[in-house]
């Protein structure tokens, strides 16, 4: 079986999934690969791999990045866009049996084919999250401009800063103070 995957965004005349699975040469464009034994991997999210299962009739969503902790939000918000679309039996949607992993089972459909649906339906929901992987990563550029080369209102040269005992909240003394009171958080002001 030749799953060939090209993307364009849909035509506006087909508006519904069963439409375009229907129709032959939908264009879609996603980083995927396919394995051995056939299993499609969509790695186009910053957070999840999704894995489409043809001979299961299986989507499993994987953890990118361990260290993330948006790894279960990006998971559920793609499960509930596929069971509000139809794509997945909404008692099937549970934790997988890899760490940091959730899975559904694709729903039946007599005449249309399922996998393609199921490719389609992902695609839209990529295309949902676009807008705020974007935010993210405009964030995460600005925050680390911002810490790397900042403006001159936002530093100061060397020497401009005068000098004084005591400065900010913490004191020196209770740092790294006597008896290990440091520790405790004891701070007697």
């Amino acid at each position: 079986m030749t799953i060939r995957v090209k993307l364009n965004s849909p035509t506006e005349e087909l508006q519904t999934t069963e439409q375009l699975a229907t129709v032959p040469g939908v264009k879609l464009k996603l980083d995927i690969r396919k394995t051995i034994d056939g299993n499609l991997i969509i790695a186009d999210h910053p957070d999840i791999d999704i894995v489409l299962m043809p001979a299961k009739k299986k989507i499993l969503a994987l953890a990118s990045k361990l260290n993330s902790g948006t790894v279960y939000g990006a998971q559920n918000r793609l499960f509930n866009f596929l069971a509000k679309h139809g794509v997945i039996e909404l008692d099937s949607i549970q934790g997988g049996n890899i760490f940091a992993s959730m899975e559904a089972h694709i729903s039946q459909a007599p005449d249309i084919p399922e996998v393609k649906i199921a490719l389609i339906n992902i695609a839209l929901w990529l295309e949902s999250e676009e807008p705020s992987v974007n935010f993210v990563n405009n964030y995460e550029y600005e925050i680390t401009k911002d810490l790397t080369d900042p403006d001159k209102a936002d530093s100061t040269e060397l020497g401009q800063v005068p000098q004084a005992a005591r400065k900010g909240s913490i004191l020196p003394s209770l740092v790294r103070g006597p008896y290990g009171l440091s520790l405790y958080n004891y701070y007697g002001y």
